[in-house]
């Protein structure tokens, strides 16, 4: 997924796709970003508590490293997944949250949780 919408892809020009079927290709390119490993987790764990700061996401990750989430982090927020808010406070308060588009994701991916633990 590119930010400039790049993934989207006319249907004319999918030679993968039948008269009445789907092309695949918007999703392969998507695929390649959603399946770097965290990515799925952070916007999941992020759309279900609405905001998070750092510390808070890192905790919910058990096992993600501060390099990674901050890697993440950087990528979904380049992406419009993620939105990123900082206060101007002494300390520094940063919180993240789903951009419209992250929610979207977000709702997209809920039929996919359901199909997983079903199986």
């Amino acid at each position: 997924m590119e930010s400039n919408n790049t993934y989207k892809t006319e249907s004319k020009e999918c030679k993968m796709r039948s008269a009445t079927g789907y092309c695949p290709r918007p999703l392969e390119i998507a695929s390649a970003f959603l399946s770097k490993k965290w990515t799925i987790s952070i916007v999941i764990t992020i759309g279900n508590f609405k905001k998070l700061r750092f510390n808070d996401i890192e905790r919910r990750l058990e096992s993600i490293t501060a390099k990674t989430l901050t890697d993440r982090l950087k990528e979904l927020e380049k992406e419009q997944i993620v939105m990123r808010r900082v206060y101007s406070e002494i300390p520094p308060r940063v919180e993240y949250s789903l951009t419209k588009r992250g929610r979207r994701l977000m709702k997209a991916l809920i039929p996919l949780i359901h199909w997983a633990e079903n199986e």
